[in-house]
């Protein structure tokens, strides 16, 4: 019994952690084993309002001095979905030394949240967790990543105008995927096991690709992309779900 509370625990944890392009670690304790890859993306911010800004002349004129966050493209293990991990220099600085000793291709890491959430003293550990093996260093590897300065333009642009990060209108709730990108993923899904469809419908709680709301349209395409990586197209899917 006590076993299934524990896996239920860490089911909603990592359901807390998805929706939306950020990694979320939440709460004190919050873990996850990631995969870094790409290149970092390195900011001057200044924290206002609760929230990072970019620095800029203004704000220096103003007397705010600037903080460096990182953003990393960070592959989560257990699903292959990409997630952008933003840190501070601190634990950048600690990643660099474990990049030097360890390698950033062939270790997946565990990073860990230390304060509860909203806590300004909090800090976040990361230590390596286990070797890749080389099978599993080249799906990592074929990953698609976030364009990282591209995603931050796009949230600053949509924090300036009211819009959502693509520069329209905030999607409205229960607005359906866009076309081409729900044709996108039947296309790649078909191509693969039925067992892979049924993965990708019964995650996302629909009965056809056409049904997924637009909310969850770049994390279903990242999860599209994953099992692309993981199955290997024996067989092509006979499935309902791809009709009109």
């Amino acid at each position: 019994m006590a076993n299934m509370w524990e896996q239920t625990a860490a089911m909603a944890k990592q359901h807390e952690q998805q929706g939306g392009a950020w990694l979320k670690l939440a709460n004190d304790g919050d873990t996850t084993v990631v995969v870094f890859l790409g290149e970092p993306h390195p900011r001057e911010v200044v924290f206002l309002d609760n929230k990072f800004v970019p620095f800029d002349e203004k704000l220096k004129a103003q007397g705010h001095k600037p903080s460096l966050r990182v953003a990393l493209n960070a592959a989560v293990y257990g699903t292959r979905e990409v997630k952008v991990l933003e840190q501070a220099v601190t634990f950048f600085n600690t990643l660099m030394e474990l990049r030097a000793k360890y390698g950033m291709e062939k270790w997946a890491f565990e990073v860990k949240r230390r304060g509860a959430a909203k806590d300004p003293k909090t800090t976040y550990s990361i230590l390596p967790d286990r070797q890749l093996t080389p099978e599993e260093t080249a799906a990592f590897q074929e990953l698609r990543l976030h364009d990282l300065p591209k995603l931050y333009a796009a949230e600053e642009l949509a924090a300036a105008s009211g819009t959502s990060p693509t520069g329209a209108p905030s999607t409205k709730a229960g607005e359906p995927v866009d076309v081409k990108l729900a044709q996108a993923m039947a296309m790649a899904l078909k191509g693969l096991p039925r067992e892979a469809v049924d993965r990708f419908l019964q995650k996302f709680g629909v009965q056809r690709i056409r049904d997924l709301p637009a909310s969850k349209g770049e994390l279903a395409r990242a999860f599209v992309d994953a099992l692309v990586t993981e199955y290997s197209a024996e067989s092509p899917a006979d499935v309902d779900p791809f009709g009109p």
